[in-house]
């Protein structure tokens, strides 16, 4: 196959795909889609006295698909190697619910259904006739990753991600604004989906919470704050901190829930009704890798007790925020 057949806008992008993995990445994800083993391409990488990199391995491979495959095989390849990407690097999921399902078959076979019954929804429902859905889909770690996107010859659409746990009433989506997201959901096998108002990038976690009662005990069995000095390794603890830590750690138990994003609300009235009759609003809002880790510190600096409000709205959280009131002691 001449080079010229091939676009050069897939095999650019095929390239820094490959680049951007990890070496392992390269052996264990890039490989397989070419059908090739780790030896033949070490020995081509080695023979154009080129390192031992990601960048190395990605302008190889470029090479062979120049040679050895059509335009329609790259694209292929470049789309499940995205989509690849996307389920291993860190990004911001949004949870929405699905509902009102409209199909009662087994979950092995809708799940083998899903790329075409999305495609053949998306495209029942583009009015452009030149405008090609393009849906692909890889299962990792027990998610289905899919990648959905409109293309005509000369441009194509946003790509709009989706990580569907099977037999699940729930989904992650890369953005809430995709207009095939709609689209997507039919695909999944349902006719509805609500925003759930929760996002974050630790896809277990995100799950944990949005599936009641799965991410924390029961709160009848909270246990009992004791501040008082121990014994720890070096000496005593006067501070409460260890406390503090194995107090939370039983709160919450292993599965703490990880959030990069945490708005904290709360109304109350004015402290002298005769001076002002309104109510007071403020809002906190955290931005961290893990908020968790955040509020924990906050405990150990003495800023917030343990046993703080924040922590016990925190073991039930649904969302991202979590709103307190002068009148509610469970919110």
């Amino acid at each position: 196959m001449q080079s010229t057949s091939v676009s050069k806008y897939h095999l650019n992008e095929l390239q820094i795909l490959i680049s951007k993995m990890p070496l392992q990445g390269c052996y264990t994800l890039v490989l397989p889609e070419f059908g090739l083993n780790w030896s033949a391409v070490s020995r081509a990488v080695r023979n154009a006295r080129l390192p031992m990199t990601p960048a190395s391995v990605a302008s190889v491979l470029k090479k062979h698909a120049t040679k050895a495959l059509t335009n329609n095989e790259v694209a292929d390849i470049t789309a499940r190697l995205r989509l690849k990407s996307v389920a291993i690097r860190a990004r911001t999921w949004y949870v929405i619910t699905l509902s009102d399902k409209d199909t009662d078959e087994p979950v092995n076979t809708l799940v083998r259904k899903i790329p075409g019954r999305i495609a053949h929804a998306l495209k029942a429902n583009v009015a452009n006739a030149n405008k090609k859905p393009q849906v692909h889909s890889i299962k990792v770690d027990g998610l289905i990753f899919i990648s959905v996107q409109m293309a005509t010859s000369a441009q194509q659409s946003g790509i709009l991600y989706v990580a569907s746990p099977p037999g699940q009433d729930v989904a992650l989506v890369s953005t809430l604004h995709s207009t095939m997201l709609r689209l997507t959901v039919q695909g999944l096998g349902y006719r509805k989906f609500e925003d759930a108002q929760l996002n974050g990038k630790d896809i277990p976690s995100l799950l944990n919470i949005i599936n009641s009662g799965t991410n924390t005990p029961n709160i009848a069995n909270m246990p009992e704050y004791v501040g008082a000095p121990c014994v720890v390794r070096g000496g005593y603890d006067f501070t409460n901190r260890h406390a503090s830590r194995e107090y939370l750690s039983q709160m919450f138990g292993p599965s703490m829930p990880i959030l990069d994003t945490l708005t904290l609300q709360s109304e109350s009235d004015f402290y002298d009704p005769a001076i002002l009759n309104k109510k007071m609003k403020v809002t906190l809002k955290i931005k961290a890798d893990d908020t968790f880790k955040v509020l924990q510190q906050w405990v150990e600096d003495r800023v917030i007790q343990p046993t703080s409000e924040i922590f016990h709205a925190f073991h039930t959280l649904k969302s991202n925020q979590i709103q307190f009131s002068q009148n509610s002691d469970d919110e």
